[in-house]
């Protein structure tokens, strides 16, 4: 991204550490994210359909990998 905005990485930490300077801290909002795993309980009905929706979606495009393949990746970078 630096590199199409035609600034080399040495610039952008001395404007990140002139920012951290001049605002007496991290010149941006640092936060844990808020995703949580989606619930049954958690879920009305609208939102439950449109999740359904979502993941057939995903089924039909391909985007998906089955989790004997994940295992099978696993253990080819892990050896076990």
């Amino acid at each position: 991204m630096l590199k199409q905005l035609g600034i080399p990485m040495s610039n952008a930490i001395s404007l990140f550490l002139r920012q951290v300077v001049l605002q007496r801290g991290i010149p941006f909002d640092i936060k844990l994210s808020e995703n949580k795993p989606l619930t049954f309980e958690s879920l009305n009905e609208k939102t439950f359909n449109d999740e359904i929706e979502k993941g057939l979606a995903d089924l039909t495009a391909g985007r998906i990998t089955s989790a004997d393949r994940v295992t099978e990746k696993m253990r080819q970078d892990y050896g076990k």
